[in-house]
């Protein structure tokens, strides 16, 4: 097993040592002690060397970045040279520092075996807390992505608890969870590859290390401070035993649902607009006592920060799930899907949404609201109508509780016909004609017509808002006839084109 020499420095801390270390904590490249020989060095080998016989030419032969350990004061030509050192009492005895090095190096050898065949026997994780907690020497916890504590090791007989001590790993099954949790992530310490410190709600620190399968954060392990402030050596031994741990841990879908995995597959199907039986659909509602002839509301929750794991999302979501009333939640594609039956909950959908709204304002997301549809096959677009909402809500009304899709549908109609056509292609000549004539004599004719018509046609009240005469007004709209040559007055679905097309020209 590799070995830093930061870890050997705290493990002879008896020998009252001196160092000077040139490598960071993760590097670890030490295999095994050896007693120095005059011959050229192994990077790979701790040597054991007595001062006085260092002379010019053996340490010639120590090349750059070789790791000793000196008995007495190391000669001025080796602390020019960049090496790592570690020296000690000149009284010491040779045989035993290099005994005593010898079995701490057996320990570690020791751990890996143990460590793989634990592995290899597919043990649980918990056992290698178990196998570790000799050699870490401190209390460690295992969270995954959900924030649910896959082991908690401490020996309470082994430390001097403070009174009042908390596990600063809250499990995601307490309805008491995101406290830590989510301020954690918020900390941006989801991205971290390194060991980094965390404050817990107790007032105690936290050694943590991020375990990484794919590039997806599956776990964090963590150390607590118990028995003394953080070293060196606890960098290096969290992330061996992270190491260790990530070998252990087969990557696996995360059905990130409150609902039966079955109905969780049926509702992927759908969200990804996928082909479903309708059996198995009706069969996985049934799991809940949902009916497919229900009717239902969708809502999506889309993170503004893309580096929320998506365990962190189904944390949050299934904490909100548990005060809301016939819902479920999925995470599909990065974002939060909350599904509610209208039919069976007993709040209404304007407390549902300020629920929702307010349990996920520390995650910083925008939410969108499907309308209520009948029949669960109708999620598929609703999904999509939500998402949308999420999309154009904030470009139009800027910061909001949450965004309904039947007060931005005009604003979907727009964005699908500029996905799909050109403007000119789709607006009627006459209003083409009024914009040009609008340009030509710098008018204001469409503005006119748009507040004419959003008035029901009533002269007086659209007079007012425009601030003319009545009887002016009634001249521009006999101009307005004469260029557009459109009758929005007699005919009603001339009157219902111009108004969709007059909403898109101002989009």
């Amino acid at each position: 097993m590799e070995v830093n020499l930061h870890v050997i420095v705290e493990d002879l801390k008896a020998y009252k040592p001196k160092s000077r270390l040139v490598e960071d904590y993760p590097v670890r490249r030490l295999r095994f002690p050896a007693l120095f020989d005059a011959q050229r060095t192994k990077r790979s080998l701790l040597y054991i060397v007595e001062a006085a016989t260092l002379d010019a030419a053996s340490i010639e032969n120590i090349v750059e970045n070789s790791s000793l350990v000196v008995i007495g004061d190391p000669p001025r030509a080796l602390l020019d040279k960049q090496v790592n050192l570690l020296w000690v009492n000149k009284q010491v005895s040779l045989n035993k520092l290099f005994s005593d090095i010898v079995e701490h190096f057996s320990m570690y050898e020791l751990w890996e075996n143990h460590i793989q065949k634990a592995l290899i026997s597919k043990k649980r994780l918990k056992r290698l807390a178990e196998l570790s907690a000799p050699i870490i020497r401190r209390p460690m916890y295992l969270i995954d992505s959900h924030m649910q504590t896959i082991f908690a090791n401490i020996d309470e007989d082994a430390y001097d608890l403070p009174q009042g001590y908390q596990n600063p790993v809250l499990d995601n099954n307490n309805p008491s969870i995101g406290v830590y949790a989510l301020e954690r992530f918020q900390e941006k310490a989801y991205s971290y590859t390194t060991p980094f410190v965390l404050p817990t709600p107790s007032g105690y620190r936290t050694l943590n290390q991020n375990i990484f399968i794919e590039n997806r954060l599956v776990g964090t392990l963590s150390f607590d401070e118990i028995g003394g402030t953080f070293t060196n050596r606890d960098m290096t031994l969290i992330t061996l035993l992270a190491d260790f741990i990530a070998n252990g841990m087969t990557f696996h879908e995360e059905w990130n649902t409150s609902a039966p995995k079955l109905l969780d597959v049926q509702v992927h199907k759908l969200l990804d607009n996928q082909v479903t039986v309708l059996e198995e659909t009706d069969s996985a509602l049934k799991s809940i006592a949902w009916g497919t002839d229900n009717a239902y509301y969708c809502i999506a929750a889309v993170p503004l920060n893309p580096l929320y794991p998506n365990g962190l999302l189904a944390a949050a979501a299934k904490y909100t799930c548990t005060k809301t009333s016939q819902a479920i939640y999925t995470v599909h594609q990065h974002r939060m899907v909350f599904i509610i039956n209208a039919d069976h909950s007993i709040l209404s959908q304007a407390e549902t949404l300020d629920l929702i709204s307010s349990e996920l304002e520390k995650l910083n997301v925008y939410i969108g609201v499907s309308n209520i549809f009948n029949g669960f096959w109708g999620l598929t677009n609703q999904y999509r109508l939500a998402v949308a909402a999420c999309e154009l809500g904030p470009v139009r009304d800027g910061a909001r509780p949450y965004y309904r899709f039947e007060d931005y549908f005009m604003d979907y109609i727009v964005s699908v016909c500029k996905d799909t056509t050109t403007l000119e292609s789709i607006i009627p000549r006459g209003l083409i004609q009024l914009k040009r004539y609008d340009e030509k004599y710098e008018t204001n004719m469409l503005h006119i017509l748009s507040v004419f018509l959003k008035h029901d046609m009533r002269i007086a009240s659209a007079a007012r808002e425009l601030f003319l005469h009545r009887n002016t007004l009634t001249a521009k709209i006999s101009q307005i006839k004469f260029i557009t040559r459109m009758d929005f007055e007699g005919d009603p679905d001339v009157r219902l084109q111009t108004l969709v097309a007059l909403y898109m020209m101002e989009a």
